[in-house]
């Protein structure tokens, strides 16, 4: 049995609406699922920074729960 990592790559940022401030981390797994760390959970996330390339969240597609992946690819579409 392969042995998977205990841990998870941050990969971006979620920037709030001032444009300066990190209220969120995106992470990766091993296995390509997708998760966040809220850093401010008051605060709503208006874009990802940087963005995530298009094969990692193709990947990232069947192993992330759909909410998530949703809500992920909404703050791609804004990113700047």
């Amino acid at each position: 049995m392969p042995h998977l990592n205990d841990e998870a790559t941050p990969i971006a940022r979620l920037i709030g609406p001032d444009g300066k401030s990190i209220v969120g981390l995106v992470y990766v797994w091993e296995t390509s699922e997708l998760a966040i760390l809220w850093l401010n959970p008051r605060k709503t996330a208006t874009f990802v920074d940087p963005k995530i390339g298009s094969k990692m969240l193709e990947k990232a597609k069947s192993t992330t729960p759909e909410e998530l992946f949703a809500l992920v690819g909404r703050l791609q579409t804004l990113a700047k």
